[in-house]
């Protein structure tokens, strides 16, 4: 006999067999998928929405789908395949209109649970502005304890990436293809870092399923779906990155966007997005400030202030040991970049980078334009 998992894993491949399909079959069923694919066309050709051209083919799902290929690809690299009813399938996903029936995921699967995730997206044809501004907000993310989901894209998306990877956090990487096949191919090893450190490369589709037109969409409501908030970085007014953002806003989900040089046409999707109603970023405070419930002062462990003598931006005694010995460097009114303050306190960047966050959401210090602290 099959188990609820297999019987999951067979129907996310029989084509055809989409999520709305699958829901009303496991609604008919009262959840017994495996039911679902032992059962007689004429049961399954009375299920609202299954015609007989899909009955045929469930019934017929042997002679379709390989499950032991499959199974088989599973193991050989090193994924599993998690189905919607699953505890580990992400929580945030389950929420939005017909998610996925199921997920591959190789890398740490642990990774799908959380709910402090921000996708970013961007275009594939990226300035230099737009890659350094995706790589410094998606390392300020990750080193704040947030996840990053992106789509495994040339620009953009691969400098989102790397900046989790560079602050070791977590990212998910979305694919419009089957987890055996690499798009783009320059980015394998980027693929083979991020399943190999705390994050994990994810597809709903089956091995062996190339990337089209219709894959990418899918992939795109996958990556707001499975996030709480999503910024776009740098994009026109029409591609993946706005039927992203769109499909967010649908959802309810936040939307940010980074604003650039008014002549640049990949500003102009930022710009359009801001004046319908994104929230504009320019840098991971501003993401955090709008999507975290944690109150600032308790994230940076404050104590009460003295009621005799409230505590000012100047007296720092009830910060971190790792906030005052960034802020002693700040004192002498020399701007200092997070690298430059990681190398003189010792610190490691991801603990720079997060304490500096905290300290700019608390108005304690200000980022400049070019990227350095100041004390405010």
């Amino acid at each position: 006999m099959l188990t609820q998992h297999q019987a999951a894993l067979i129907l996310n491949g029989l084509p055809g067999v989409g999520p709305v399909a699958c829901r009303r079959l496991s609604s008919a069923f009262d959840g017994d998928l495996v039911a679902v694919l032992f059962a007689e066309k004429k049961r399954l050709f009375s299920v609202p929405g299954i015609g007989k051209t899909l009955a045929e083919k469930i019934s017929a799902w042997r002679e379709i789908f390989d499950l032991e290929k499959e199974e088989n690809a599973l193991e050989r690299h090193g994924a599993a395949f998690i189905p919607f009813f699953d505890e580990a399938f992400p929580p945030l996903l389950k929420e939005i209109p017909d998610p996925p029936v199921g997920l591959y995921v190789r890398g740490n699967a642990n990774a799908l649970s959380s709910r402090k995730t921000v996708a970013l997206v961007g275009t594939r044809r990226a300035s230099l502005y737009g890659t350094t501004n995706a790589k410094k907000i998606a390392r300020e993310l990750a080193g704040a304890g947030w996840s990053v989901v992106c789509g495994g894209a040339r620009g953009i998306d691969t400098a989102a990436h790397e900046g989790v990877l560079e602050a070791s956090g977590i990212t998910l990487c979305v694919l419009g293809c089957g987890l055996d096949i690499v798009y783009p191919p320059e980015n394998l090893e980027l693929f083979k870092k991020i399943s190999r450190s705390s994050g994990a490369v994810v597809s709903e589709f089956p091995f062996g399923k190339k990337a089209d037109k219709r894959t990418f969409p899918q992939r795109n409501r996958i990556i707001a779906g499975i996030s709480a908030g999503t910024l776009v970085v740098e994009s026109d007014c029409a591609g993946g990155s706005i039927i992203t953002a769109n499909f967010a806003a649908d959802c309810g989900r936040t939307v940010f966007a980074l604003p650039g040089r008014v002549e640049q046409s990949g500003s102009r999707g930022c710009h359009k997005l801001i004046r319908n109603g994104a929230t504009l970023a320019t840098c991971a405070a501003d993401i955090i400030e709008d999507l975290s419930e944690t109150p600032v002062q308790q994230m940076l462990a404050l104590e009460e202030p003295d009621t005799e003598a409230p505590a000012t931006h100047t007296e720092t005694g009830n910060l971190s040991a790792e906030a005052q010995k960034i802020l002693s460097l700040l004192r002498g009114g020399e701007a200092l970049s997070p690298d430059a303050l990681s190398a003189h306190t010792g610190l490691p960047f991801p603990l720079v980078s997060a304490t500096l966050l905290l300290l700019e959401l608390d108005r304690i210090v200000t980022r400049k334009a070019d990227g350095t602290y100041e004390i405010t």
